[in-house]
């Protein structure tokens, strides 16, 4: 089937055909199609071989990706779970997230979430989360929670466990569900600390005689260090290529849970009628720009993500290269649906329009963490400091860790790109109070270092 017919796969099972009452008896209308959301926190759709990198990370990854649509440049909204994940789940910009009072990290209830509006037109709504932050309870690092509006269930007593207990408990809540049903996995595989179960056969990380903490996968201590002010150690490259070696474990560990999450599927005769939908969070950086970890910036190593759709009865294997975002992702599983999205006001677009061969909705993709601001077109990223004025300028085919700044002020996609930040600043209203925004976004992060979330 081609995919000029994806949106044709769910309208026949939502819309009557005009048959007679006879007809209409003998022909009961098909059930809507369950959705699942795989959310893969701090995975570097870089350092995936589905998305061409060296090392064999993603080999279940790539042949589930075969079959579906792949996005080779999507982004995602910030660079940090929170507000990432706020920012996905409703299809809003992640600003109006950092503006919560203290201490409130889960999605206000003014901005309606994919499991609310899809509650409404009667699924069965469920989340498991290893997170500690999309918690529908209080955690040491959520001191509310806030996540879990808009679920029938939601599982988290899976809190920093490895992928296979995540599957387990997936596992326990398919044998009641009824159908349709909305499903968001959020695992925490390879966060880090970069330490794959025992069981688990390393791949990539051999022998390593250097700090323990580095040993263990823990790059913490190095945040301290650059950050905190704590204790100095020396950091060579072969420090950091052994965190690199067990951080690539841990995604080839995700991908045989994945495996066997989609075989969990087809044995319950789910898959066939299933859309799946992989994506991250954001990446992760290893000193590329002088950071670690995490929420430091906006680069593509930590917002450009995943995004893979396998849209259940449409023949896939196609990827695309435009620009594209995680506030796609619920637009586009509405416009499957045939859900209309009136008075949710988002801010993503449908990618069906990609997908069935008219071309890309929006030519630029947005991110915002902190002061950092950018707009990228797949090819071309700038990047705006809103702290000091600085403004960066990278080519992300021929310098796709961006260390090669080439701003110049007559550098031709220069006022292209300006243009559409701006203008994107605008329409989000972040313009006219940019210095409230950014100082909001700092307050932030300044809670979530408070409780130890961050270096």
């Amino acid at each position: 089937m081609k995919p000029v017919s994806i949106r044709a796969t769910a309208a026949i099972l939502i819309a009557l055909p005009l048959l007679s009452c006879d007809q209409q008896a003998r022909r009961p209308r098909p059930a809507p199609k369950n959705v699942i959301v795989v959310m893969v926190d701090t995975l570097r759709a870089d350092h995936m071989s589905a998305y061409g990198y060296e090392r064999e990370t993603t080999p279940f990854i790539e042949r589930f990706a075969s079959q579906g649509f792949v996005f080779e440049h999507a982004r995602s909204q910030a660079s940090c779970t929170f507000p990432s994940v706020n920012s996905l789940l409703t299809s809003r910009n992640p600003a109006i997230f950092t503006r919560q009072e203290e201490g409130q990290l889960g999605i206000p209830d003014e901005y309606p979430s994919i499991a609310e509006v899809l509650k409404e037109h009667g699924y069965r709504t469920i989340a498991v989360s290893a997170s500690p932050i999309v918690r529908a309870s209080p955690s040491e690092f959520n001191p509310i929670g806030g996540f879990d509006r808009g679920y029938d269930t939601f599982v988290e007593d899976t809190l920093w466990l490895p992928g296979g207990q995540v599957n387990r408990a997936i596992a326990r809540e398919l044998d009641t569900l009824e159908e349709p049903f909305f499903l968001y996995a959020h695992y925490m595989d390879p966060h880090g600390p970069y330490r794959p179960p025992e069981r688990y056969e390393k791949r990539f990380a051999g022998e390593y005689d250097g700090h323990e903490f580095i040993r263990r996968g823990n790059p913490v201590p190095i945040g301290e260090m650059l950050y905190k002010n704590g204790r100095h150690f020396d950091i060579t490259d072969r420090d950091i290529q052994h965190l690199v070696d067990l951080y690539d474990d841990e995604i080839r560990y995700f991908d045989g849970v994945f495996r066997r999450l989609i075989k969990n599927l087809e044995d319950r005769d789910l898959l066939d009628n299933t859309l799946i939908i992989i994506s991250s969070d954001h990446g992760e950086e290893f000193l590329e720009h002088g950071h670690i970890k995490h929420c430091r910036g906006v680069w593509d190593t930590v917002t450009r993500v995943p995004l893979i759709f396998r849209f259940p009865g449409v023949e896939g294997g196609q990827r695309f290269g435009s620009a594209v975002q995680n506030l796609d992702i619920v637009p586009t599983i509405l416009d499957y649906l045939e859900i209309e999205p009136e008075g949710l006001n988002l801010e993503g677009t449908s990618l069906l329009p990609v997908l069935e061969g008219d071309g890309p909705s929006r030519e630029f993709a947005f991110a915002d963490q902190r002061a950092y601001r950018s707009a990228d077109d797949g090819r071309f990223q700038l990047i705006l400091n809103g702290e000091n004025g600085v403004v960066t300028l990278y080519d992300l085919i021929s310098d796709p860790l961006e260390q090669h700044d080439l701003f110049r002020s007559d550098h031709p996609e220069l006022a292209r790109l300006s243009d559409a930040l701006n203008m994107w600043l605008t329409d989000t209203g972040q313009l006219m109070r940019f210095d409230e925004e950014i100082a909001a976004a700092k307050k932030k992060e300044e809670e979530l270092r408070a409780l130890g979330y961050l270096e």
